[in-house]
């Protein structure tokens, strides 16, 4: 015979995890809704072009094509780790553009690491005038992060393209966005995991959260048969 205590002590942990399962797959299709209202508004405006004055003035400029001018600032490059092309570890070149507004973070595109990682990719330097045709982006953040990397100026390896770490290192004022170039190239997505995959990880919280209580059902009708 199953005892009251034992019997209740099952009950309020098979809720607790139910509980924290259900919370689980409501956030997942709350993540999918945002997924997919950012890949709407990214459909909506990738046509739609700007001048950067026009975009400082908007609350949330990202998606649309954007228009600038202005000359790299020399020495600036920095190169985005941690990033994956066709299953293959590079970085993402990221060069200051110095504009009339700020410096501008230019993701210029990737390129393939070496195996010896004190190696950079060989960048040619550009010192004269350029007018760049790209989409704004936000500035990439990596989802988890163990704390902040310490910047090495002579390996000018970054982790994040947060607005405060770039000024930081640049040593200017530098505008709350990134201008992506050659999307068209088909190497950027505007968002790493779609909608689907959030739908397909809540289904199976809410699975487990049956499973769960199919299992203590089954337990309490064998304790009360014994």
């Amino acid at each position: 015979m199953l005892s009251i205590g034992k019997s209740g002590g099952l009950l309020a942990l098979t809720g607790v995890m139910s509980l924290l399962m259900i919370t689980m797959g409501v956030w997942q299709l709350s993540r999918a809704d945002e997924k997919r209202l950012l890949l709407q508004e990214w459909q909506q405006r990738r046509d739609i072009g700007l001048a950067l004055h026009e975009a400082l003035v908007m609350s949330s400029p990202y998606g649309y094509r954007l228009e600038a001018n202005g000359v790299y600032l020399s020495g600036g490059d920095l190169f985005l780790d941690n990033q994956i092309a066709s299953g293959r570890a590079g970085y993402r070149l990221i060069r200051p553009l110095q504009t009339r507004h700020g410096l501008l973070a230019v993701d210029t595109g990737w390129w393939p690491a070496d195996p010896d990682r004190r190696k950079l990719p060989p960048i040619p330097p550009q010192h004269e005038p350029v007018q760049l045709s790209g989409h704004i982006i936000r500035p990439y953040v990596p989802p988890l992060s163990l704390g902040e990397v310490p910047f090495d100026p002579r390996l000018r390896r970054v982790s994040s393209l947060e607005t405060e770490q770039l000024a930081q290192i640049w040593g200017q004022q530098v505008l709350p966005f990134v201008l992506k170039l050659g999307i068209e190239q088909g190497d950027w997505q505007p968002v790493v995991m779609g909608p689907e995959r959030h739908i397909g990880y809540a289904v199976q919280w809410f699975a487990m959260t049956l499973a769960i209580w199919g299992a203590a059902a089954w337990w309490y009708r064998r304790q009360h048969e014994a």
